[in-house]
Parts: C-alpha cells; sequence; structure tokens
C-alpha cells in the first residue's frame, strides 16, 4: 500500500475532512509527526481495495489505528478470514502494525446522500468544553469527488458498495471535523450500517460519551438518519492532541535573570523557532545578544517581541539549513564575524526499527540530521573563528541510554557529536560544547504518556545559555554540558 500528497487531497475533498493534520504541511510539520498523516479512514480504504473476491453487502467496518501512516512510504498488507465470517486487513511497517480492519458481511443497505459541502474548517474545543453531553449536528453527504475516491480504489469500491464507503467518510468528517475536531487523532472506529435505499438528505449527530482529561481520550456516539430512520451508528474512540507550552519568558528568567554579558554579541541559533530552540533564543536574548534565528518558515514575530522585552533582539533568518545558501545569508547579516553558533535544529523522531523493512529511513533520518548540522558548521566555522567564539550541539541523553525504537535518532546524535569533537581538534581558536538534554516537553514529545515525564525547556535553556555566557574556558574539548 502506498499513498501519494494527492490520494490526501483527494480523500479530503470526497469525505470533507480537511483537518489540517492531514492537508496542511506547515500545520502538520509543527506537530510531533513533523509531515502530513494520511487519514485514518483513507489508509483503511487503501487497503481495502487489495482484498480480491465479488462485490458483497456490507453491515459492519471496525478499525483500530495503532500508529499513524504516512503518504510516500510503503506498508504491507495481510488479507485473513476470520471465524465469524468477518475479512480482516493488517497493514504493517515491517513488523510493526499500524491498522486493522474487519469488515462484517451483511445487509447493509445502498443509500448515498446528495453531495453538500461541509464546513471547511474544523471545529475546536477547549479541553474543559468535552464534558458528558456536548453534541454537534448537521447535514452530511459525500463531496463530489466520491466518484473519483471510488475510480482511485475500485477494489475498496467494489467491497464496501457506495452506502458503506459513505458511512466510512462521514465518520472520518465527524472525528476530524466535528468531535473533537482539528486536535482529533483516531483510535478507533466501531461503525455499523442500516438497510436503507435511495440517495436520502441525510442528517447527524454526534455527542461525546465519555473523556478521561489525563490521557486526552475521548468517545463519540454518532448516528446518521434519513427522513425517516437510522441508517449507520458509529462509535469514535479518539484522542484530543494539546500544544506543548511554548517557552515562557517569566519561567525562563526564574533560572536565568536578565543581564547584559552578551550585549554587543551575535548569536546564531539553528533551529529555533519553537522547542527548545525557541527556550535558547529567548535565554540567549535575556543576556543581551543579537540571535539570527533560523527556521524554516513562518513568522516569528511573537518570537522576537518577547526576546525584544527580556533585553535582545531576535532576527529572523529562514531557509533550509542544510542548504549552504542559509549560512550564506547568515553570514552575510552577522556581518561576517558571529560570536555564538548553536546547533540545534532535527528532523521529526518517529519510531522506527532497524530491520529491512525501515532501513531506508533510518539512513535518511541520519541524513537529515547530519546535514542540519554539518552544513552551518562548514558555513559559519570561519566566521566563528574570527571572534574565537563559541559553538554549541545540541545531542541527547539518548547517546548513553539508547531508546529501543530510536535507532536512526540515536545514530545520528552519536554522528553529530563525533563532528563535535573533529571541529574542536582543527579549531582550537574557538571553543565547543555539546549538550545531552533528556526528553524535554515539546511537540516532538508531545504524547499523553511523555507529558507526564518531560522535562521544561527553560531550565535546560537557561543551563546552556548561562555557560555559553559564561568567560571561564571549557574544560575538554569539546565540553559536555550537564542537566
Amino acid at each position: 500500500m502506498l499513498l501519494t500528497p494527492a490520494d490526501l487531497t483527494l480523500f479530503a475533498d470526497a469525505s470533507g475532512d480537511r483537518n489540517p493534520l492531514h492537508v496542511d504541511a506547515e500545520y502538520a510539520r509543527r506537530t510531533p509527526f513533523g509531515q502530513p498523516v494520511a487519514h485514518g479512514v483513507l489508509a483503511a480504504v487503501a487497503a481495502l481495495d487489495e482484498v480480491p473476491g465479488p462485490p458483497g453487502e456490507v453491515s459492519g467496518i471496525d478499525l483500530e489505528f495503532r500508529r499513524p501512516t504516512h503518504p510516500g512510504f510503503p506498508y504491507s498488507t495481510n488479507i485473513s478470514h476470520e471465524l465469524d465470517g468477518r475479512t480482516r486487513v493488517t497493514v504493517a511497517e515491517g513488523t510493526e502494525t499500524c491498522l486493522t480492519v474487519r469488515v462484517t458481511h451483511g445487509p447493509g443497505g445502498t443509500a448515498v446522500a446528495e453531495p453538500l459541502q461541509p464546513r471547511s474548517q474544523p471545529r475546536s474545543f477547549a479541553p474543559e468544553e468535552f464534558a458528558s453531553g456536548l453534541a454537534v449536528s448537521g447535514q452530511y453527504g459525500p463531496g463530489s469527488a466520491l466518484e473519483t475516491l471510488m475510480t482511485r480504489w475500485p477494489g475498496a469500491a467494489r467491497l464496501l458498495g457506495r452506502h458503506a464507503l459513505a458511512g466510512l467518510l462521514w465518520c472520518s468528517f465527524v472525528a476530524g471535523m466535528e468531535l473533537p475536531g482539528r486536535d482529533c487523532l483516531l483510535n478507533s472506529v466501531s461503525l455499523r450500517l442500516r438497510p436503507a435505499t435511495g440517495r436520502p438528505a441525510l442528517e447527524y449527530r454526534a455527542e461525546v460519551r465519555d473523556f478521561d482529561p489525563r490521557f486526552g481520550l475521548l468517545t463519540v456516539e454518532a448516528v446518521l438518519n434519513d427522513s425517516t430512520a437510522v441508517v449507520a451508528e458509529a462509535t469514535l474512540e479518539t484522542m484530543v492532541r494539546r500544544p506543548a507550552p511554548g517557552p515562557d519568558s517569566d519561567r525562563l528568567t526564574a533560572h536565568l535573570p536578565c543581564s547584559d554579558r552578551l550585549y554587543g554579541r551575535t548569536a546564531a541559533i539553528v533551529g529555533g523557532s519553537r522547542g527548545l530552540g525557541a527556550a535558547l533564543v529567548l535565554a540567549l536574548a535575556s543576556q543581551g545578544a543579537r540571535v539570527l534565528v533560523g527556521h524554516r518558515g513562518g513568522s516569528l514575530s511573537a518570537l522576537a517581541a518577547q526576546g525584544a522585552e527580556l533585553g535582545g533582539e531576535v532576527v529572523s533568518c529562514p531557509g533550509d539549513a542544510a542548504d549552504p545558501a542559509w549560512s550564506d545569508q547568515v553570514g552575510r547579516l552577522a556581518g561576517g564575524k558571529l560570536d555564538l553558533l548553536v546547533c540545534s535544529a532535527a528532523p521529526p523522531i518517529r519510531p522506527l526499527r532497524l530491520d529491512t523493512a525501515g532501513l531506508s529511513r533510518v539512513q535518511t533520518f541520519v541524513a537529515d540530521a547530519f546535514a542540519l548540522v554539518s552544513a552551518p558548521l562548514a558555513g559559519l566555522l570561519p566566521a566563528l573563528a574570527k571572534t574565537s567564539g563559541r559553538c554549541l550541539v545540541v545531542s541527547s541523553s539518548a547517546v548513553t541510554d539508547p531508546p529501543a525504537d530510536w535507532p536512526h535518532y540515536v545514530a545520528a546524535k552519536h554522528a553529530l557529536e563525533g563532528l563535535a569533537q573533529w571541529a574542536a581538534a582543527r579549531h582550537p581558536e574557538c571553543e565547543f560544547f555539546v549538550s545531552r538534554p533528556g526528553m524535554l516537553l515539546t511537540e516532538q514529545m508531545n504524547t499523553p504518556a511523555t507529558r507526564e515525564i518531560a522535562q521544561a525547556v527553560e531550565p535546560v535553556a537557561a543551563a546552556m545559555a548561562a555557560r555559553l555566557a559564561d568567560s571561564a574556558p571549557a574544560k575538554s574539548r569539546p565540553e559536555i554540558i550537564a542537566h
């Protein structure tokens, strides 16, 4: 099974599920996934497209999601038939199951609603609004792209029929656009179809049945009916994503009081728009530095305003730090002389196994992570050498305590530390530091489990900035900053 970005757009048009996690690359980049995630129902439809056999009536469909799927990556599928007569399809990435689909065969009707143009922007609720009884309602009909969707996956269309396929699209729309809406991650779908005929105008109602605020687990019951009877019922189990908090100036200055120790100094930070990088921007600004911030895109106005309030200057330097042209831009803005260089950028982290199925992704991650540090070092070390400046490479505690699903991350951080050691040996006029923070509460680590144990970024950033501002020479080459 292989999905493309065009498939995500087609599914969004057919279902009405235009959740930005699926269709907005810039939005998805700022999430823990780092890239668009395929609609869960889309992945199910694509998997069912591989089921052979003649068309048959479908009375129920159950979906269970364990890992996200992404466009551009191949996934394996396995088809089997269970003792109760249901067809079972699993989608896997290597040895890890991503999705399980179970299809119950039986009378399910043939009704398909008239095409409608549902809302274009998803609802958004505060966690406290998910009290029992919160409900939404409206009319639903698959978009005009339904026919194109059925042509794209004719096997799934044949197996499910229009009524069951439309029911699945409705489930995706309800979860991604209505309840919980924008912050939705599907865990499971249980859809039951009732006999129906014709092309009715369908109306739906979705209501919160249960919500666990600690883990963000939400259960929604939804019904779809025509003018006379219920034609589909669904139970949707979702996780409500909560954005990671941005760096807080007050928390930062509690660990690192404002000073002018870096007044007149220019610093460049690779990967400084969010998370630890943004906290480092504010920490250096609080010491009076002019901070050139490397980031992929978007506005840094809020971060710049915070930096100015702390006594520094924050300058946006958008672009791809792996491209030597970015370092040229920063070098010009720095006037050819740089006092501090901080390498904090990294590709999005996702669990991977070192097996033949995941090997190409492991290799790509290591190459991308290395490029985000090696290119700035290659381009900016000459400017740093002119001031006998300091360079900090952000590594991770994972190099000494390797997580089982992060072979790519561990390998990349070891490579970056090796590069820092080489640079320290070849540029004795500069000082080099390596930081190994533990798990931090950033979007990269923003899951219900890690939110309970991850460390805030402010004290970590404060410790790094304090060491860079300290005039004491490095104790080793490079010096490891403890946390």
